[in-house]
């Protein structure tokens, strides 16, 4: 990492990715209280941080597995020890065969998501070719997820428009002799767009209704329906119970949409770097859109803001420099609005060299951008972790 352990901030290369480990732990702890309070199994997701500290802490007995975005991430954690692992994008015909070798390799339970029947097909045609190999080696079932879309409108089947299609995908699921039906399958990504915590509750219940109903309906159609799964960081963070649903899917372990909606909730990550420039309308920072990403929040259509001070916003991001700007419109609970008048932020609240700590709008791709996440105890940074990498 090119630093002394452990060490204190400012001996840090800037720009970096901090992560604080307190409050990592505070917020796993909580989301698996939250979990249990409300009568559901949690399935966290690995993909905002990669890597085998932070999943151990987000795992408990309690957990009904773990999700995962990219063959490398369900091979680290596979040979890591955890169980239950699914992969959490619909499936293509090429990732079933690596899928297959993690498993058997590992001995976990390796899950899909399952939008089309052509995937169906695919996993057939897979288990029949290891049938017939040599070596007298079992072929592998995987379980799998019907993905159903409840209104984020990104993948899944439409159980409103495509009723009579989800299920007889389902019934082919239920039939396959590859695939081991798990349940169904929501993702409430719109729910990031929201403005207020009324409204992400709102569709938190509106997406636990649809999924319920629905699996209500393959119950009556004689098709077993383990599992109703839902789930995004806004609604787990913002609804207390998941009505009529098994299993909720975390999306993150911090409060990663920048909105005013997350700001009394702790972030786990924020983003080091150093004022680098006094200009008429604003301050430059040493982190541009390679270390934060170009992911600007609609609530206030910026990158970031300055933790401690939400009237600072990162309002703007070149590739290795940011904008930093005054708002004018800070307040308790941080909420800036598109549009509202920015200017440069007084000098004396930020002199040249001076470090600051960004809170990202998208702690999932400000993570992607960075090698290596320097761990915060206290005061101090006392450890370096290695998120894994690749697709």
């Amino acid at each position: 990492a090119g630093v002394k352990l452990p060490c204190s901030l400012s001996d840090l290369p800037t720009p970096a990715l901090i992560v604080d480990e307190d409050v990592v732990i505070r917020n796993c702890e909580a989301m698996i209280s939250k979990a249990k309070a409300a009568g559901v199994k949690l399935r966290p997701h690995m993909k905002t941080h990669k890597t085998i500290e932070i999943g151990k802490m987000q795992v408990r007995e309690e957990a009904a597995g773990i999700m995962a975005s990219t063959l490398p991430e369900v091979k680290l954690f596979a040979e890591s020890g955890f169980k239950d692992i699914t992969y959490g994008v619909p499936v293509a015909a090429a990732k079933l065969k690596p899928l297959c070798e993690i498993a058997r390799a590992s001995g976990a339970q390796i899950n899909v998501m399952v939008d089309n029947p052509q995937q169906v097909e695919w996993a057939a045609e897979l288990f029949a070719t290891q049938s017939k190999g040599e070596g007298g080696s079992k072929s592998i079932v995987l379980g799998a997820f019907m993905k159903i879309d409840s209104g984020y409108h990104r993948a899944g089947v439409d159980i409103f428009k495509d009723r009579p299609a989800a299920i007889d995908l389902a019934r082919a699921l239920h039939n396959s002799s590859a695939l081991t039906f798990l349940g169904v399958y929501s993702h409430s990504g719109h729910s990031y767009n929201a403005r207020t915590r009324e409204a992400v509750v709102k569709i938190n219940d509106d997406e636990c209704e649809a999924a319920a109903a629905f699996a209500k309906e393959l119950e009556a159609a004689g098709i077993p329906c383990p599992t109703i799964s839902v789930g995004s960081t806004p609604t787990c963070g913002a609804a207390a119970a998941f009505p009529g649903v098994t299993g909720s899917t975390l999306a993150t372990t911090s409060s990663s949409t920048g909105s005013s909606l997350e700001q009394g909730r702790a972030r786990t990550a924020t983003l080091l770097c150093r004022v680098i420039g006094h200009y008429n309308d604003h301050f430059l920072c040493d982190a541009g859109s390679l270390a934060m990403s170009k992911d600007s929040a609609p609530q206030d259509g910026g990158f970031g803001t300055v933790q401690g001070r939400p009237d600072l916003l990162l309002a703007a991001v070149s590739q290795e420099s940011g904008k930093i700007v005054a708002t004018g419109t800070g307040s308790a609970d941080g909420n800036l609005k598109v549009g509202a008048k920015r200017a440069r932020p007084p000098e004396a609240d930020l002199p040249l060299g001076s470090l600051v700590r960004i809170l990202p709008n998208h702690s999932c791709l400000t993570a992607a951008c960075h090698p290596l996440y320097y761990i915060l105890r206290g005061d101090k940074i006392v450890d370096v972790w290695r998120p894994c990498r690749g697709f």
